[in-house]
């Protein structure tokens, strides 16, 4: 797999529930993941940098570790999370947080944002639904904690398969007493296509966007996963963050 379907697969249900993208994009995104080519890969480069709030981290990363923005560790480290992160400052993120203000985040909030910075974060997914507020670039989704978890990269496992569902044990966001957290053992219904999917079994191990099943994490993948969604949460935390 390359960076190119590795950011079709995460971006395919927020475009196709229209929160995000030129709408065209999830049908781009599944002809490149069904037949690729380059007319595909082109037609998918070309709307990924029209969504809102991926195409500023994408870029970001990408400049950071002299990479295209399709690489594919520039879009897992995006989604999922890898060393790529790492290079990132306070100066860094602020600079992004700028860039999502050309791109429909309200001045206001992003000038709060900046000022109120604190220390550590990176440019992952989870940081923007988490800090900079789910919805709030792109203005589509209302900026609650029921969003917030929708919409943050979680992890699951498979324990049925049935037809074009998924049972996952997998976790929820929480926010009690000024705190996030996830609880654990829960057990939800997740989508899936079996164009993305199609070998998909029991015990695998998911990444949700969405409540849709777009990838299968490999150990170092869900390691990082939860490392950097527990980095993030931390400096909320931390910091008294309250969404």
């Amino acid at each position: 797999m390359d960076g190119t379907e590795l950011a079709s697969r995460f971006s395919y249900i927020t475009n196709s529930l229209r929160f995000c993208g030129p709408k065209e994009a999830c049908r781009q995104f599944l002809k490149y993941a069904n037949k690729k080519g380059s007319e595909a890969a082109d037609e998918v480069r070309a709307s990924i940098k029209r969504f809102e709030g991926l195409y500023p981290y994408l870029s970001a990363i990408a400049e950071k570790n002299s990479r295209d923005f399709l690489d594919y560790e520039v879009v897992e480290a995006y989604w999922i999370g890898n060393g790529l992160l790492e290079k990132f400052n306070d100066e860094d993120i602020k600079q992004i947080i700028g860039k999502l203000m050309h791109r429909g985040l309200p001045k206001s909030i992003g000038e709060s944002l900046i000022k109120n910075l604190p220390h550590g974060f990176v440019p992952h997914h989870n940081f923007n639904v988490l800090y900079v507020g789910v919805g709030r670039t792109s203005g589509t989704v209302e900026t609650n904690l029921q969003n917030m978890d929708n919409c943050r990269i979680s992890w699951g496992k498979v324990a049925e398969v049935h037809g074009n569902d998924l049972i996952v044990k997998t976790q929820s966001l929480k926010h009690e007493s000024g705190k996030f957290f996830f609880s654990e053992d829960e057990t939800k219904t997740a989508v899936y296509l079996k164009g993305m999917l199609p070998k998909i079994r029991k015990n695998d191990m998911i990444a949700l966007h969405w409540g849709f099943a777009c990838y299968v994490l490999d150990e170092k993948q869900l390691g990082n996963l939860k490392k950097y969604s527990k980095k993030i949460i931390d400096i909320m935390n931390s910091n008294k963050i309250i969404k």
